[in-house]
């Protein structure tokens, strides 16, 4: 698991519980109480052995394992900032990676709305909830992560209701896709493991807490890192986190948040040499490249893709130039006709020059 925490965090009590996990007997400690600016609010119920997980709208997180007894019902008790907008997940067996079961929330009101988004007001009793203890009693998984492809829906009666304000968005950043699925807990790149458990979401083998594409959202929660107050989903406020980024050096000893440079207490320390004054290195890019940069927008920095639209990195000269030249008289392409009638014949060459040399480089061994 990356990023998020399975134990308890920013909750009430200070004791010893058991991470059931579909009746298992691991234990873990409830971390005290995180302050927050903002009175809470209790949601509380049974289940089956379960960790149970809100994700809010301002990038905090928070967490709790039911409590082992003598029955198959365990007893929760998660404390929530009120009015504050939330989406909340179940999972049970939720330490055994293949064998773990998420179940999406969706609350539906005593009028019939529903939604997965949801804010307290008050304190709420959800009674027993019945969870899938085995990927074999899932409902639907169609494509094999292990998550509810359809979110379980809880009926909340006329008391509820006033407790639990449903919210119905239709642009959630927490469920871009609007499937009631949120985006930390789908499987983006198809290989059956949830994002929340996978290293590398877009399967372009780099290690998400290295992708680039990540940057401005470390925790993949689907809100932007500068409005996140807990980037690493570690269940403390950034305020009071002294690892914001989550990889094992406090910000405080950080050289790069990006670069991750692990340093030993017991090296010896070695005088660093003395720097000589030099000449600030001045390097002009060349015209070709100034030229391509209005095509980064689309096809990418460097002509390397991201996204559906085609990469410029591999093309031959001639390729480039042709497509641009047809693309001048393609009025079906709106966007690109217009962007090739703006440049000239000798424009077009140079573009090809700068996107055909990247290519040549990478095969060298180049940069």
């Amino acid at each position: 698991m990356k990023k998020i925490i399975t134990i308890p965090v920013m909750v009430s009590a200070v004791a010893m519980i058991a991470a059931c996990g579909g009746g298992g007997g691991a234990t873990s400690t409830v971390a005290p109480a995180t302050p927050t600016s903002k009175p809470d609010f209790n949601l509380t119920g049974t289940v089956p052995g379960t960790l149970i997980e809100a994700f809010c709208e301002d990038g905090s997180y928070y967490a709790v394992n039911s409590e082992t007894n003598s029955s198959s019902r365990h007893p929760f008790k998660l404390k929530l900032p009120k009015n504050l907008s939330c989406r909340l997940v179940m999972t049970t067996n939720e330490n055994d990676p293949d064998n773990k079961v998420v179940t999406p929330i969706k609350f539906i009101n005593s009028n019939g709305i529903g939604s997965i988004a949801f804010r307290g007001t008050d304190d709420i009793d959800l009674d027993y909830i019945a969870l899938a203890l085995s990927r074999a009693q899932m409902h639907s998984d169609n494509n094999g992560d292990g998550v509810e492809d359809v979110a379980k829906e809880l009926i909340l009666n006329g008391l509820s209701t006033s407790s639990l304000e449903i919210l119905v968005t239709e642009n959630d950043p927490l469920d871009i896709d609007n499937d009631d699925i949120i985006n930390i807990y789908e499987d983006d790149d198809g290989d059956k493991i949830s994002n929340h458990d996978d290293h590398d979401d877009d399967n372009d083998g780099i290690d998400d807490e290295e992708d680039d594409d990540r940057k401005h959202d470390r925790d993949g929660d689907g809100i932007s890192t500068n409005k996140d107050i807990d980037d690493d989903n570690d269940g403390l406020d950034d305020e009071s986190d002294d690892d914001d980024d989550n990889d094992g050096i406090k910000d405080e000893d950080e050289i790069d948040e990006e670069e991750v440079i692990p340093v030993n207490p017991t090296d010896p320390v070695t005088p660093a040499d003395p720097v000589t004054p030099t000449d600030p290195v001045v390097t002009t890019p060349t015209a070709g490249r100034l030229l391509a940069a209005q095509c980064a927008q689309c096809h990418g920095t460097d002509g390397n893709s991201v996204t559906g639209i085609d990469s410029l990195d591999g093309e031959s000269r001639n390729e480039i130039v042709n497509e641009m030249l047809e693309m001048q008289n393609d009025n079906d392409n709106e966007l690109m006709h217009l962007q090739a009638k703006g440049y000239t014949a000798e424009q077009i060459g140079l573009i090809a020059d700068y996107f055909s040399g990247l290519s040549a480089n990478n095969q060298q061994g180049g940069n």
